[in-house]
């Protein structure tokens, strides 16, 4: 809708704003579908929703216009004489359950069912299988020399981190039906999702299968398997290319001790050379990113920690959902980044305008900024007026706005004092701009500098040149205004 008014004349319904649909909700599969096992996750499903914000589509101001309007096989036998119980795949659309908000506290509940294997439990097969994964005493150790910092690996128990690096040399060298240290389903579930949450690069795995192996119907050993969707040979194909658009965005990157300017350099990145595109079928991980340039949320996010921890930014995995327009509880995932030793919610996906335009915009395209920024480095409270945090794991409170990307830009407005609203669109002339962003630090000040900005017309005084007319868009669930120049 676009709206044409007039300085000389107010019209009475100048501040009907039209909120329009702007955001899908996103697929998920692998870890993502599974993080529910313990109160890890929902189920995610194929679930799709539209509208982001509220966007208040794009109006035209004018001097003199009037207005217009997841599987069990059969049973079989080892040689030592366990029954094997089952092979069990916990797949995309495996419905778990259970809770547990730090990721500590609830590795603990399985102390029992952590059990180190001794070479005496083990037959022949069995330690081969082990140590073609690399699941050796020097193998592990190493593993977990690696792992130090990283922040999932660091909730878990000593017992929990020694599953923990199991997994992961399993599933590196892509290995099957290797023994693990524990025989309990829910740790194992716990601790792969920790695993997948802490390692964006394992992007040829989407879930897992495990065997019970029992006696008198008592679980006495589990062995585990990844679930890869690609052969190793074509892993490293892709991992190859992978490199490749990797090594190209790292190239640009800024060279900064300013943590800022990577993490705002990766945001764009990810949103210049990604269009959102639900239909491909990598989406749910990396390879939809650097390889495709097409993907979801959880791609975007996943890509995001890749890039950043690359660069010696602690990037992690958030999940949850978002509330929109047309759907509630819709599944979604995003990024917390430490910048400059501060916390920060970070969301490439709904920064996308392409997100939008995929999903059904009805404003003018030309009117939806390229980059979206009000997602860039903001408060938890902030995140929370439209997205909801998934207890999965703990994840710190967000309070300071010091590295918020509208702070830093100097385009965050405690007040409602109009020299500084001067100030901005004279830097933005000054500096070839085509826009002014204004965000507000409150509701109240979003509606003070709508009505004088917009309803008393006060963005003429604001303006260089001659200009009779100035289009605007504006985003009332984040505070934000923006003036086409």
């Amino acid at each position: 809708m676009r709206l044409l008014l007039s300085k000389k004349r107010i019209v009475s319904f100048l501040g009907i704003l039209l909120s329009v649909a702007l955001l899908t909700g996103c697929q998920y599969s692998s870890l993502d579908e599974y993080l529910e096992l313990l109160g890890m996750k929902d189920s995610y499903q194929e679930e799709s929703a539209q509208n982001q914000t509220s966007l208040d589509d794009s109006f035209v101001i004018s001097e003199d216009s009037p207005v217009s309007a997841d599987g069990l096989p059969p049973q079989d036998n080892d040689s030592a004489g366990d029954g094997i119980e089952a092979d069990v795949i916990v797949s995309e659309e495996s419905v778990t359950q259970g809770d547990g908000s730090e990721a500590s506290t609830a590795d603990t509940r399985f102390s029992s069912s952590y059990k180190q294997l001794t070479e005496s439990e083990l037959n022949d097969e069995m330690k081969a299988a082990r140590e073609n994964a690399g699941i050796t005493d020097e193998g592990l150790e190493r593993l977990r020399q690696a792992q130090q910092g990283l922040y999932a690996y660091e909730r878990l128990t000593s017992s929990g981190k020694t599953l923990y690096v199991e997994i992961l040399a399993i599933l590196q060298s892509m290995s099957e039906n290797v023994p693990v240290s524990t025989t309990s389903s829910d740790a194992l579930d716990l601790v792969f999702n920790y695993v997948m949450i802490d390692h964006p690069e394992i992007f040829y795995v989407d879930g897992y299968r495990y065997t019970n192996y029992t006696i008198d119907d008592v679980v006495t050993k589990m062995s585990f398997s990844g679930n890869y969707t690609c052969s190793i040979e074509e892993a490293g194909r892709r991992q190859s290319l992978i490199n490749q658009a990797v090594n190209e965005c790292l190239a640009g990157a800024p060279s900064s001790t300013d943590d800022y300017y990577a993490i705002k350099y990766v945001y764009e990145y990810l949103i210049q050379n990604t269009e959102y595109d639900a239909s491909n079928p990598d989406n749910q991980n990396i390879c939809s990113v650097f390889i495709d340039k097409r993907s979801v949320c959880n791609g975007y996010a996943k890509a995001a920690q890749y890039l950043l921890n690359k660069l010696g930014i602690q990037c992690l995995l958030v999940t949850g959902t978002v509330d929109t327009k047309k759907a509630r509880n819709v599944r979604h995932a995003w990024n917390m980044v430490l910048c400059n030793d501060t916390y920060y919610h970070f969301d490439a996906t709904w920064g996308d305008s392409s997100y939008q335009v995929d999903n059904g915009e009805s404003a003018d395209a030309t009117r939806l900024p390229a980059v979206n920024y009000d997602y860039l480095n903001v408060t938890t409270d902030e995140i929370l007026r439209n997205h909801t945090i998934s207890d999965d794991i703990y994840f710190p409170v967000c309070t300071s706005i010091k590295d918020n990307y509208y702070v830093r830009e100097d385009e965050y407005f405690t007040s409602t004092e109009m020299a500084l609203v001067k100030e901005l669109f004279d830097r933005r002339y000054n500096d070839g701009s085509g826009s002014v962003v204004m965000k507000c630090a409150s509701k109240d000040i979003y509606d003070s500098f709508f009505d004088q900005l917009i309803t008393e017309r006060g963005v003429f005084e604001c303006m260089q040149g001659d200009a009779s007319t100035v289009s605007y868009t504006t985003f009332e669930d984040t505070n934000t205004i923006i003036f086409w120049l």
